[in-house]
């Protein structure tokens, strides 16, 4: 009994001794809680494939006996909703707070945030509980700030860092002008700020550099303006539909444009829909406009088909991962920085397991399980260990900078068929210049076979005169200034005769020389800048500019003074002799040239000519689209040209006005040896027919200088060709055909006196001669009655009886006392009369 007693005894003190033993094991399984942050919801739901990668992760680890295995990883908050940033600073921040402030359990890190925006206030007051901070998919240049962000690392690399694949991406391509276009939000706004600040660095022009916050419609439109055909674009994804869009409404799209955006977007974002950022493009057109896109982004999966860290390859990751989320990972928003997650939770593992070694060596020993917010010394051992991590993960080699920016691999992806294809990797550690290796198979597709070109290649295609049509025009005004000698040869040889001698002679002299100053201003006109020096150039279109007024003022001013000579003598209503010399002449002439001197001298010393370039309009290559030709040519004008033309033109419309004018008002004179009236009225209407149809058409034509040319100098031609074949062939035909001069001037002076008689002298004489009609009429019908009155009274004489013997008794004295007493009887009768004279040639009764 004893024994048996003894023997139990023995045994509950053996399980006892096995209890105690055993029982220090079940209490070294510690939690250690981990504060997570996930986006959710918001503008990037990015947690919807991270939150399960890192939860994959958490299980991977807390089921490895060789990794902390007294602990085990515990994520908070508990449910995801609670862990929902939505992307928002103010969320996030709260969701932090209230955890740290949830004293039933202490966090020993902060795993997030994956949105920046929320990264950046949590991140900066996290430190203050003396915990370390790590994202996995935050990418502002900001948070490498480490004055700022003093315990925060990142798995996923910045966006800056993106930036040296696209200065190689740029190199590899050819491409040195590029356009920007970013929300302005910190994430998108420093790096740009970055890619901006070493572009020149680089050899990279920037076109163009646009912002926006919320509707990028006008941006997109003015990368269009600016010729922007390489597009860096750096937004979130909800915005990035509203940019492809506009992008598609200006045609900014296909084979002429590349986009280069960030490559963390989910899958097929193009055909989501956003309440906040609604756009009115249909999904064909979508597709479209996002077809041939170039993504940048950190390598989500490592290339070693070794096992890493996790005893786990990228393949079976991936595997497992996909087996996780219920076999669709692509309906999972941020499924493609799922390795990152994974990758973090590692992270933060292999930083406690080596803690907790370090912790143990020292003297007392300690445990992360000690860790409390005011425990700085072990904060500041957990910044050194993380600082030195180094391992191979999921996602490639997991280490980190001072600022705490991860290195690593980057890729470069291209939409091929609506779905994102990698064709390059970037490897920071490589030692060629271009540290981008391309793919061949698959590789990037080209729209138009070729990478395009980063702007519209402009060749400068500069105007010049055709040489061979200034050698036909010199040759043409050669001969013109020939033609101008043999009428000034016919007009000095034949200046002494009669008919020669009436037109002028001299100031046809002018005429001439002013027609052969037009021939050479054609000449000096062609010479083009191919063939002078610039200096050259300037000097001869000054010279030009004068020979061609002068020559205006002398050709139309000679021909018009004659014709206001024969206007004065023509015009005399006093027929006064008047003498007109031809110095007076000379010195209408003078007057003329005197203003064009006083307004080109005041032009040149005011305002003097200056060489300028001038370019057309631009035009199409026939064969490569990229290629637009650009018409260019030197013209010499100053800053007031047009008003300076303008008072020359004016100037020289005067003259034809007055010209005309003269021209009318002498078309009745038939001398013509002095009237040239109808063919100065014929040159003024060709002269200005034609001016009004060449600078018409030379507006249209000016970038065209050989056509320009050709216009403009066969206009000059043939106006001046006409002036004077009109003003000497005539004279050359009637040189023999001279009238006497009597008869030649009576018969104009005739015609001209009768000319001069104004309307009113003539309507004065009709009314003078209707006057004198009418009182020879009146006097006729008195004298008709008077001689009946005398017919009746002979008649009554005749029968009676006494009258015969009393003219027998008394005798003539009779007579003459009826013929008194008739007159007495008659008032109007008069002895001086026709009347009476006719009654004193009847003989007597």
């Amino acid at each position: 009994m004893t024994k048996t007693r003894l023997l139990f005894s023995a045994i509950a003190a053996m399980c006892l001794i096995l209890a105690e033993f055993s029982q220090p094991s079940v209490e070294a399984i510690s939690d250690v809680y981990i504060l997570g942050l996930f986006p959710m919801t918001g503008s990037w739901a990015g947690g919807q494939g991270q939150y399960p990668a890192i939860q994959l992760g958490i299980e991977h680890i807390n089921s490895d006996a060789s990794l902390l295995s007294d602990y085990r990883i515990v994520l908070k908050p508990d449910g995801v909703e609670d862990a929902d940033t939505w992307c928002n600073g103010g969320r996030g921040t709260d969701v932090m707070y209230r955890e740290l402030y949830n004293t039933t359990t202490t966090k020993i890190m902060v795993l997030g945030a994956g949105c920046s925006i929320v990264t950046e206030p949590t991140a900066q007051a996290s430190h203050l509980w003396n915990l370390l901070q790590l994202s996995y998919s935050s990418a502002s240049p900001k948070l490498s700030d480490r004055t700022l962000f003093k315990k925060f690392f990142r798995v996923f690399p910045p966006e800056k860092v993106l930036n040296a694949v696209k200065y190689d991406m740029l190199k590899y391509f050819g491409w040195t002008k590029v356009g920007t276009l970013h929300q302005t939000v910190d994430l998108f706004s420093l790096a740009m700020a970055d890619f901006l600040d070493n572009a020149e660095e680089n050899d990279i022009e920037i076109l163009t550099s646009e912002s926006f916050a919320n509707d990028p419609s006008v941006q997109v439109s003015n990368l269009k303006k600016q010729g922007a055909r390489i597009i860096i674009g750096n937004f979130y994804e909800n915005k990035a539909r509203q940019v492809f869009c506009q992008a598609y409404k200006e045609g900014m799209y296909g084979a002429k444009y590349v986009w280069i955006i960030t490559g963390w977007y989910s899958s097929d974002w193009w055909k989501q829909e956003d309440p906040d950022s609604p756009i009115d493009c249909t999904l064909q057109e979508m597709e479209a406009a996002i077809s041939g896109y170039f993504t940048t982004d950190a390598l989500p999966l490592s290339l070693s088909d070794s096992p890493g860290v996790s005893n786990r390859t990228t393949a079976q990751f991936l595997e497992e991962y996909t087996a996780y989320v219920g076999g669709d990972p692509e309906s999972l928003s941020g499924h493609q920085e799922a390795p990152y997650g994974y990758d973090s939770v590692w992270t933060i593992a292999l930083m406690l397991q080596e803690a907790e070694q370090r912790l143990q060596a020292m003297v007392p020993p300690q445990s992360i399980a000690d860790f409390e917010y005011d425990n700085s010394d072990m904060a500041d051992l957990f910044f050194d260990i993380m600082s030195e991590t180094n391992f191979e993960g999921v996602s490639g080699p997991v280490l980190f900078t001072e600022s705490g920016d991860r290195q690593g691999l980057m890729q470069v992806e291209q939409n091929q068929n609506g779905s994102e294809v990698r064709v390059g990797i970037y490897d920071p550690s490589s030692l060629e210049v271009n540290k981008i290796t391309w793919y061949e198979h698959p590789g990037v597709i080209w729209e138009g076979g070729k990478p395009p070109a980063d702007a519209e290649q402009v060749i400068e295609q500069y105007q010049t005169i055709l040489f061979a049509l200034f050698v036909a025009m010199t040759a043409l005004s050669s001969m013109g200034i020939m033609l101008a000698f043999a009428f000034l040869w016919f007009n000095l040889k034949y200046r002494n005769h009669r008919f020669i001698k009436m037109s002028s002679p001299y100031m046809n002299n002018l005429i001439l020389f002013g027609c052969q100053l037009a021939y050479v201003s054609i000449i000096l006109s062609g010479i083009s800048s191919d063939i002078v020096s610039d200096a050259s150039y300037l000097t001869i279109h000054k010279v030009n500019r004068w020979v061609l007024a002068m020559s205006f003022s002398l050709s139309f001013g000679a021909m018009f003074s004659k014709t206001w000579r024969v206007h004065k003598i023509f015009t005399n209503k006093k027929l006064e002799k008047r003498v007109i010399k031809d110095i007076q002449l000379f010195g209408m002439v003078g007057l003329l040239v005197f203003v064009d001197m006083i307004v080109l001298t005041l032009w040149d010393l005011i305002d003097p000519l200056k060489i300028v370039m001038r370019s057309g309009p631009h035009q199409e290559h026939p064969t490569d689209s990229d290629i637009v030709i650009v018409p260019v040519w030197l013209v010499c004008e100053s800053i007031n040209t047009m008003y300076w033309l303008g008072a020359l033109y004016a100037i020289k419309g005067l003259l034809l006005i007055f010209g005309a004018f003269l021209a009318w008002e002498t078309r009745n004179v038939t001398v013509p040896a002095l009237n040239d009236s109808k063919y100065i009225g014929a040159s003024v209407y060709n002269v200005l027919i034609l001016a009004f149809v060449g600078v018409a058409i030379s507006l249209l034509i000016q970038q065209q200088a050989t056509a320009y040319y050709a216009l403009m100098s066969m206009f000059i031609f043939f106006a001046t060709t006409l002036t004077q074949c009109m003003v000497f062939v005539p004279k050359i035909k009637s040189r023999n055909e001279v009238q006497p001069s009597g008869t030649m001037l009576t018969a104009t002076w005739k015609d001209s006196s009768e000319t001069q008689k104004t309307k009113h002298d003539k309507e004065r004489k009709l009314a003078d001669m209707a006057k004198e009609i009418r009182i020879l009429k009146e006097q006729l019908s008195m004298s008709e009655d008077r001689v009946r009155d005398l017919e009746n009274k002979n008649q009554h004489k005749e029968k009676s009886e006494d009258e015969p013997v009393a003219a027998q008794v008394h005798g003539p004295e009779y007579s003459k006392t009826a013929e008194a007493k008739a007159t007495r009887s008659d008032p109007d009768m008069t002895p001086g009369s026709g009347i009476d004279n006719a009654d004193e040639n009847k003989p007597s009764a």
